[in-house]
């Protein structure tokens, strides 16, 4: 039809991995870094740590996305991650202030802090994974025995020191203030090869549907007849005007190491100009 292309790019050499997935090619909303504009936003790919031997993107995409000046890309560490996308511990969501947005990322601290606080106010038998989530063991699952899990709170320390060294590239790269950050409860535990995973379905990668979004249900503590978590999302998330709405989606996706997103698909308006005539 008119106006309308696309591009096919195929290794001969290379294999390809789950870096090289679409989770793993985010962007940015427009933003001005260091007072040059990108009205278009800026390419997000994740990697492995510098001058490690890890996963990376195919050279053949991450080439044709370099090329891309317009949207010049910034690549991050997201090797850590089992799957590995960047998807899985950052997004944005709009507003209607003069920022225009803000910066999700998934966050133990801010998980750690939640619990504790819930722990001192005497939930800390408060049971996680109840109704249709799976428990990631049989046992019955508490704040408090979350909290005493000296080897899950070893695992997310390191995790969190991944997304921090993040942090610092994004705020550095997309031109953020820490006011301009959002830190949402997540957890992660590492599988045997050392690759993290989350631990309750991970609320960052969630769709964002204008001002509706669509958050992978956590099936957290709950205390007072609700999820500490979801209260918690809403807190941080609803006053810039916008509804949550929390899917279950354990059995569809969360148990293969994928969230709502990775099953859907977002019809979106296109820009009202003609976005390939803009020059850098």
């Amino acid at each position: 039809g008119p106006d309308f292309g696309y591009v096919h790019k195929e290794p001969l050499f290379e294999a390809m991995a789950s870096l090289d997935s679409f989770g793993n090619v985010e962007v940015s909303p427009p933003v001005c870094v260091a007072g040059k504009e990108y009205p278009l936003g800026r390419i997000l790919i994740g990697s492995s740590f510098p001058a490690s031997a890890g996963r990376r993107m195919t050279r053949l995409v991450r080439d044709f996305l370099y090329a891309q000046c317009v949207q010049a890309p910034v690549e991050l560490y997201s090797d850590w991650l089992a799957v590995g996308n960047v998807n899985e511990f950052v997004t944005f969501v709009p507003t209607s202030d003069k920022k225009r947005f803000r910066m999700l990322l998934a966050s133990p601290a801010a998980c750690y802090r939640l619990f504790r606080e819930k722990q001192k106010e005497g939930q800390g038998e408060a049971i996680m994974f109840k109704g249709k989530g799976t428990a990631p063991n049989t046992k019955r699952v508490t704040i408090n025995k979350v909290l005493s899990n000296d080897t899950l709170a070893q695992q997310n320390q390191y995790v969190q020191r991944c997304i921090d060294w993040n942090r610092d590239i994004l705020k550095k790269e997309l031109g953020l203030l820490e006011e301009d950050i959002i830190d949402l409860p997540a957890l992660f535990k590492l599988d045997k090869q050392g690759k993290a995973v989350p631990y309750f379905p991970n609320t960052v990668t969630m769709m964002v549907l204008a001002r509706v979004l669509g958050i992978p249900k956590p099936f957290g503590p709950v205390a007072g007849g609700e999820c500490c978590l979801e209260r918690q999302i809403r807190t941080l998330l609803e006053p810039l005007g916008l509804c949550c709405r929390f899917l279950e989606d354990v059995a569809s996706y969360h148990g293969s190491l994928g969230e709502v997103r990775c099953g859907t698909s977002v019809q979106r308006r296109p820009f009202a100009f003609k976005w390939w005539h803009f020059t850098p």
